[in-house]
């Protein structure tokens, strides 16, 4: 009787013995291969077994760049297309498929896992591949390869009758419809290359023709008698011909509206109401050797910010009339712009010429009433009031340009070549001498100056500029921070410039050389320039004289 029931226990006891083994056996080996891919797992026919985490990343990151390659032909009725799967959104998405060659078993039950893992050394498993697909991408790509066409929307247009309809028309594009869903299938069943279909679609376009037409006929009715439009106190009649030239139509949210050339009706609504109040600049005059600022104005001018929508709303609603507003036409040049310039006083310094003091100004004279005297006053007249600012150039050419009859000047002697000739405008070169003294004596860089080729009494001796169109020309810099006004006034035989600034730098003539050169005689003047910190500096004039009877050296 004992002989059966120890057969009965050792029948019981070996399966379960055999069971334990192998639940160590795969526990172990589960133990040691935790973080690693399971033995004899493949992903895209490449074997990834026990590959550590890092490892498997790299060759997915390899997998997925060849598959960003992978040809797709998309097959329509019409034709077949060939195009990267890349450029159609597929992706495959590493991390996931990482995930899933690792979790291979790790889905499987508690009772299914040991039995997955024992058959693991005899079968050969492949990892899923997971890929997602960008819609966008997909639609843009589709659209590359069929060389989609946009449904022509209708539009409204302006006509010499008034406003009528271009008609719409349908487009047409490869439906992306179907096609992502058969690229995910063909990609993670591992198929190279994929093949999916797709059908070529119409599309239609968004409003009718229709309601186009009804846009068109409400647009009709509400320009038929032009628009009266008034800003500030004046009003204007524009005509329909005018008001129907600025409107078109878009198409907005779903729905087909009128919309306005901004710029067109701003610009003709401007033209029929051009009489608004006009900005004047600041600037400055001198009253009794005084300097007065006289303070900027704003203007008015047309038209509001709200004009274009202002004329649409009255267009659309069929009004006829439309009140718009009006900015302000602020000053370019303001009051506070001009008190920061610190034009105040006369800058420069005292010296003497003819046995006269010139205090902050330089005055030559000549006689009365020559032809010559009408072009220095003319020029006068010109440059007076100009403002220099800080770092500006002045220019007298710059400032008067060509001399010509058109502007007074008239013919008088000047020298040319040598010889003394008439030309209009001669004779304006004591007016450069007399800019030329001013800077000098106020510290200014002078730029660009010729003297004349022979002395003139009239003139300071080597401290002179002559004058030419383009050129000769005498130019000055600005180099002070503050403004200068050039100011010039005139008697029957005098002219004066004085420059207004705040005193910065003071010139004086320091010391003067001449020599020879053949049948001219040179001169060196050199200035000193003290400025009002105590910095000093020097430059220096250059001037040649011909010997009478000579027309060169």
């Amino acid at each position: 009787m004992r002989r059966p029931r120890a057969r009965l226990v050792l029948g019981i006891a070996i399966p379960l013995l055999v069971i334990v083994v192998l639940l160590a056996a795969w526990a172990i080996d589960a133990s040691s291969a935790n973080g690693k891919v399971p033995r004899n797992v493949t992903l895209a026919g490449r074997d990834v077994s026990k590959f550590a985490e890092d490892d498997l990343a790299a060759t997915v990151a390899d997998i997925a760049e060849e598959y960003a390659k992978t040809q797709v032909t998309v097959r329509t009725d019409e034709r077949s297309y060939k195009v990267a799967a890349t450029d159609l959104g597929l992706r495959l998405d590493e991390e996931a498929t990482v995930r899933g060659a690792l979790d291979i078993d790790r889905d499987r039950s508690t009772v299914a896992r040991p039995l997955a893992w024992a058959a693991s050394f005899l079968d050969e498993r492949a990892a899923p591949l997971t890929f997602t697909i960008d819609d966008t991408t997909l639609e843009s790509g589709l659209a590359e390869l069929g060389g989609d066409e946009d449904a022509t929307e209708p539009s409204v247009v302006a006509t010499t009758d008034g406003f009528g309809v271009v008609s719409g028309a349908s487009g047409r594009r490869i439906s992306p419809d179907g096609v992502a869903k058969q690229l995910l299938e063909r990609a993670e069943s591992g198929e190279k290359p994929i093949i999916v279909d797709a059908h070529v679609e119409e599309t239609a376009p968004t409003v009718s023709d229709e309601e186009a037409q009804a846009l068109a006929d409400s647009l009709n009715a509400g320009t038929k008698a032009g628009l009266t439009v008034t800003a500030g106190d004046q009003t204007a009649s524009l005509p329909a011909t005018t008001v129907r030239a600025w409107v078109s139509s878009e198409i907005h949210d779903g729905a087909i509206a009128a919309t306005i050339d901004a710029e067109a009706a701003v610009a003709d609504v401007q033209a029929a109401l051009p009489d608004q109040t006009e900005a004047k600049d600041a600037s400055f005059t001198i009253e009794n050797g005084a300097v007065k600022l006289i303070p900027s104005t704003d203007g008015t001018k047309c038209c509001a910010a709200d004009t274009p929508q202002r004329l649409l709303a009255a267009i659309d609603g069929g009004t006829g009339t439309v009140e718009i507003g009006l900015e302000v036409d602020e000053a370019d040049f303001s009051t506070e712009d001009a008190q920061k310039l610190g034009v105040k006083e006369p800058v420069g310094t005292t010296t003497d010429w003819k046995g006269v003091a010139q205090v902050k100004s330089f005055t030559t004279y000549h006689a009365c009433c020559a032809a010559r005297v009408t072009n220095i006053h003319k020029m006068a007249d010109i440059v007076r009031g100009t403002l220099v600012l800080p770092g500006e150039q002045f220019s007298i050419n710059a400032v008067v340009g060509e001399r010509t009859t058109a502007k007074g000047f008239v013919v008088a002697g000047a020298i040319a070549d040598g010889e003394h000739v008439d030309e209009v405008g001669g004779g304006v070169s004591q007016f450069a001498t007399t800019m030329f003294n001013a800077a000098f004596f106020a510290g200014l860089p002078i730029d660009t100056y010729q003297a004349h080729s022979e002395r003139f009494d009239r003139y300071p001796f080597g401290r002179e500029a002559t004058m030419g169109w383009p050129n000769p020309d005498l130019a000055w810099t600005n180099n002070t921070p503050y403004g200068i006004l050039v100011w010039t006034s005139y008697t029957d035989t005098s002219i004066t410039v004085t420059l207004y600034s705040t005193q910065y730098a003071y010139g004086e003539q320091t010391g003067q050389t001449t020599g020879r050169s053949g049948s001219c005689t040179t001169v060196n003047t050199t200035r000193t320039i003290h400025y009002e910190d105590g910095r000093t500096g020097t430059d220096s004039f250059y001037a040649r004289y011909r010997d009478a009877g000579h027309t060169s050296c």
